[in-house]
């Protein structure tokens, strides 16, 4: 789901911990221009849009915390609790919810690193040519 203008700046500042409205669903709503009666009841209302981010927001945190505990062993111990599907679990969301710091970036390159070739196919209309063809 694509979120308009509106909906990402009300993001922004309820997420950030540096923020003014930080954490509060009124003051954000407020400052990201929505109606007075629509920031007095979002959090009621709870919209799809922010449900959503509001999850994937939860998730990278518990991901991150996940990623840390593992630094320090805790994810392979199970004397610490740690159970190896929570590094799997870690793994994909943040891969898939934070892609610009945890996801892989493969480079594409021809032998020993070479730029790719690429080729230009040209495709005629026979029509045009007059040599109809079907």
């Amino acid at each position: 789901m694509e979120l308009n203008p509106q909906q990402q700046k009300f993001l922004e500042v309820f997420l950030d911990p540096n923020s003014e409205t930080w954490g509060n669903y009124r003051q954000s709503a407020l400052k990201a221009g929505y109606s007075q009666d629509y920031a007095d009841n979002i959090s009621v209302q709870m919209p799809d849009w922010l449900n959503d981010n509001l999850g994937k927001s939860r998730r990278v945190i518990k991901a991150e915390k996940n990623l840390d505990t593992a630094l320090d062993g805790g994810l392979d111990d199970p004397d610490k609790g740690g159970k190896p599907i929570q590094m799997k679990a870690t793994e994909l969301v943040l891969k898939s919810h934070k892609k610009s710091l945890y996801s892989d970036r493969t480079e594409l390159t021809g032998k020993d690193g070479a730029e790719l070739q690429t080729l230009l196919v040209r495709f005629i209309d026979n029509k045009e040519n007059g040599n109809e063809k079907e």
